[in-house]
């Protein structure tokens, strides 16, 4: 852009050279955010934490899910009682994989069973 905000290319141009750029890094390794022709804004993610911490990583982490708007306890407890819960939370969320994946295997034994002599079926238990 002009000093008076005005593109330099015309519209089309700057479209074939932005198609041009994400084709060029579309597998590039460690790009995740490619800006062209358009205003940018920052944005602020520093902790804003009370608690002063010497962890540098800690600080990131927590100031990434507080970006998001989760809980960094949910999968990393701090405590034996948050990591009590978590365990729960990943079994809960286990437990609907496992049991698709009893249908898949299940459903898969019964179409190679060719001789209806015998029935068998695939059970997954929910505790491993």
């Amino acid at each position: 852009m002009d000093k008076n905000g005005d593109l330099i290319f015309d519209v089309d141009e700057a479209r074939d050279i932005h198609n041009t750029a994400v084709a060029m890094l579309k597998r590039a390794v460690g790009v995740d955010v490619i800006t062209t022709f358009a205003d940018v804004e920052s944005i602020d993610i520093s902790d804003k934490n009370t608690t002063t911490s010497t962890d540098d990583l800690e600080k990131v982490e927590r100031t990434v899910y507080n970006a998001m708007g989760v809980s960094r306890n949910l999968f990393n407890t701090d405590g034996n009682l948050s990591l009590e819960k978590s365990i729960l939370d990943d079994e809960s969320t286990m437990r609907n994989l496992l049991l698709q994946f009893n249908v898949f295997f299940d459903r898969i034994m019964e179409k190679k069973n060719t001789t209806k002599k015998f029935n068998f079926r695939f059970v997954m238990l929910e505790t491993t």
